[in-house]
């Protein structure tokens, strides 16, 4: 949750251009394993939940983006989301081979989400044979940090795939939470186990709050910084892939009936 009012909407916001408007992987990559798709969203389910907002719409757009007519996301990163809205959301994908995880970070504030559950989540289309709740949280915050993971196999793939969101400070915060992600998320990949790192960094690209991901060797599937909040990029997909052979990425236009931040989507090719 962040602790600041409900900003205006902006009409200043309403179409930018899209990085690849297809996404769809070249030709000559027919030959390569299935590339990895995926879909990070801050659907901003409690601070947005006045008109002109609205919660079944905001269902929808998500569940839109794991239909096979559609963006047909293996991987969906979610975060700033009531329980009950993921609760549905599974509910709607689990027939199509979805499983999650829910971290929660807040619960029983009658102003959060009604008294239900606060936080983050990830849902994957394959098989769960574990899952990790990271605590970054290092003092200070207003509320804990913590990130959920699961380790799935997704198209013959198994990885860890974890839900961010990093405080939204300066970086007195932010940066410290930023290493100990880095560091746990580059022990799994170092292990041998592919890892991808999305959602809400709250920070700038190469910031200290963001710096320790590409340090490490991630690789983040928009280099064209897009925005993704206002006129910030703060929403990110890294890719922690040994065989990653090209990744392509689109920021949405703002949907001012879901979130006030821009839906990211990226694909990532593999060997």
């Amino acid at each position: 949750m962040r602790c600041r009012p409900p900003r205006p909407l902006r009409a200043a916001l309403l179409l930018l251009p899209l990085l690849a408007p297809a996404l769809s992987a070249p030709a000559a990559h027919a030959a390569e394993a299935p590339p990895l798709r995926v879909v990070t969203y801050n659907i901003c389910g409690n601070m947005c939940g006045a008109a002109p907002y609205d919660n079944g719409k905001r269902l929808d757009s998500v569940v839109a983006q794991a239909s096979a007519s559609g963006w047909n996301a293996d991987r969906l990163f979610l975060q700033e989301v009531c329980e009950p809205q993921y609760d549905a959301i599974l509910a709607r994908l689990a027939p199509s081979g979805f499983h999650g995880h829910y971290g929660p970070t807040l619960s029983g504030l009658p102003k959060v989400c009604g008294g239900h559950r606060y936080g983050n989540a990830v849902l994957v289309r394959g098989t769960v044979d574990a899952t990790a709740d990271l605590d970054l949280t290092v003092g200070g915050e207003s509320e804990p940090i913590r990130v959920p993971c699961v380790r799935a196999a997704v198209n013959g793939l198994t990885s860890w795939s974890c839900s961010v969101h990093l405080y939204w400070d300066d970086g007195t915060r932010g940066a410290p939470e930023a290493r100990r992600l880095a560091e746990r998320a580059a022990a799994w990949r170092d292990e041998g186990i592919p890892v991808l790192l999305a959602g809400d960094f709250n920070h700038s690209p190469h910031t200290d709050s963001t710096a320790p991901f590409y340090d490490a060797g991630f690789v983040e599937a928009d280099p064209a910084n897009t925005p993704t909040f206002n006129e910030k990029k703060i929403d990110y997909v890294f890719f922690g892939l040994p065989d990653l052979t090209w990744r392509e990425a689109e920021v949405l236009p703002l949907d001012p009936a879901v979130s006030d931040h821009r839906m990211l989507r990226a694909v990532g090719g593999r060997a």
